[in-house]
């Protein structure tokens, strides 16, 4: 088995390669870079070294720590190996200690005097924090993260001190203190703390020089993109593992449970609470569109654009020619245009199996009278109300005819209800809420008189659901019906 050395490729203050690393480099059978472009790769052509990249020993360019030491340990049967660096050759957390602990042999590292150093020492970076260096040609396909410490090195230029500007632009806001550190001529090192503004208009910068980008403080920046930036961040592969496992089928359930959370907070009256839980709500739309964007089907922008074309094609009463005069022909208009959106789905077909029975009904009935099945008014539904009645009645109790009736009768109260203009599913949970409320009024009553409710006798229960009731009509929460 060979040997392997770190060697720092940094120029010192004169801006010459160490001679110590240069003769390591050039004695040394495999001299490894991350890539084929930016400062290792050129550092080492400058040497007459033709370099292996991370790519032709199958890793990738931010491999993890504990592939690059297997790769290396690899490659060290082929004889004496020297992984370049470019920054401070202990940055990378990991491929030391795992290289001492697989390697079986000893470690040469060859560190030089160089900005990245200077910057850690300076300004006291801890490199057991969360700390990336990247070097200013692979900058632009990096992922960075506002929440760690940055250490962008081969900042040659001003050309390059400008491109790097412009990539952390979006990221950070102009006014963000970054600090460079430069060789001088006479010797040492200036660190200077620049604006990203400054940055960007181009001052000078000597060869090589490395840029500090300290954690954005500031508060994330809000809205519906930085949303969908966070839950692709959740997506990823460093992501939540619970969000990572996620799909389509799973999320169903919470969907459900958020949207019925939504109309609870809709009842309550609570703007705050309703917030809230449209908050989650619409975080479940960008939980599916992330995992559509994974698979490769659809994205959010496809969300999107689904909906604001569907909305200009349902109102052509605000986005084409067509007049309307009342809410009710609006809504005549859009039932006729989902239709012909589905021509071969009929008056009833996209009406979802999935939906509450009591809504389902609703919108059945409501599209069933949209093409002309209707009552010609509410005597006739209220009619339809009494002949259920009376065959429900006549139905033996248990029987599959009593079911079959009661869904009948069910079912036409919903009519009577779209005949009122009154949401059946609205109205049914409002009574569910106050017969609630009626209900553990009257369980605190009798728990204030040592007894719970199953001690009582038929008139007490009476008693105290009258009680209940005047309780409710006094504070304003309902009439006493």
């Amino acid at each position: 088995m060979g040997s392997i050395a770190i060697v720092g490729l940094e120029p010192d203050a004169a801006g010459a390669l160490d001679a110590r690393a240069a003769g390591r480099l050039q004695a040394a059978d495999a001299v490894v870079v991350p890539s084929a472009t930016g400062a290792a790769a050129d550092a080492v052509a400058r040497l007459g070294i033709t370099p292996v990249t991370f790519a032709d020993i199958g890793l990738s360019e931010r491999a993890p720590a504990a592939e690059v030491v297997e790769a290396l340990r690899a490659l060290m049967d082929t004889g004496d190996v020297v992984l370049a660096s470019a920054g401070y050759p202990f940055v990378r957390e990991g491929v030391i200690s795992g290289l001492l602990a697989r390697a079986g042999t000893r470690l040469d590292v060859l560190p030089v005097v160089s900005p990245v150093q200077v910057l850690m020492l300076a300004l006291d970076i801890d490199t057991t924090a969360d700390l990336e260096i990247i070097d200013a040609g692979s900058l632009g396909v990096a992922e960075l993260r506002r929440d760690v410490h940055l250490i962008v090195t081969g900042v040659d230029n001003g050309l390059v001190a400008r491109a790097v500007a412009g990539r952390l632009a979006g990221s950070y806001p102009s006014e963000h203190t970054v600090v460079t550190a430069g060789c001088r001529a006479s010797g040492g090192f200036d660190l200077v703390p620049l604006t990203l503004a400054e940055l960007a208009a181009g001052p000078p910068v000597c060869r090589d020089a490395a840029l500090y980008i300290p954690p954005s403080r500031l508060e994330p920046p809000t809205g519906f993109a930085e949303l969908v930036r966070i839950i692709a961040i959740l997506r990823g592969d460093d992501g939540c593992p619970w969000d990572r496992e996620q799909t389509h089928e799973s999320l169903a359930p919470h969907l459900i449970e958020e949207a019925y959370e939504t109309l609870s907070a809709i009842d309550s009256g609570d703007p705050a609470a309703l917030a809230d839980e449209l908050g989650d709500l619409l975080l479940q739309v960008v939980l599916h569109a992330e995992i559509g964007a994974g698979e490769g089907t659809f994205t959010i922008d496809d969300v999107v654009a689904s909906i604001v074309t569907k909305i200009r094609r349902r109102h052509p009463h605000i986005f084409g020619t067509v007049t309307v005069s009342s809410a009710e022909e609006v809504t005549r208009n859009w039932d006729a245009i989902k239709r012909d959106e589905r021509p071969h789905a009929g008056a009833l077909g996209e009406v979802p199996d999935a939906l509450p029975a009591l809504m389902r009904a609703q919108k059945i009935s409501r599209r069933a009278a949209g093409v002309g099945f209707e009552w010609e008014d509410l005597g006739g539904v209220w009619e339809k109300v009494h002949e259920e009645i009376d065959e429900l009645t006549a139905a033996a109790p248990g029987s599959e005819n009593a079911a079959e009736e009661l869904g009948d009768l069910l079912f036409t109260i919903v009519n009577v209800a779209r005949h009122m203009g009154i949401d059946a599913e609205s109205a049914l949970r409002g009574t569910c809420d106050k017969f609630v409320r009626r209900f553990m009024d009257m369980e605190q009553a009798a728990a204030s008189s040592g007894r719970s409710l199953g001690d009582l006798e038929p008139h007490e229960w009476e008693i105290l659901w009258g009680q209940a009731k005047s309780t409710e009509a006094v504070a304003g929460r309902g009439p006493d019906e």
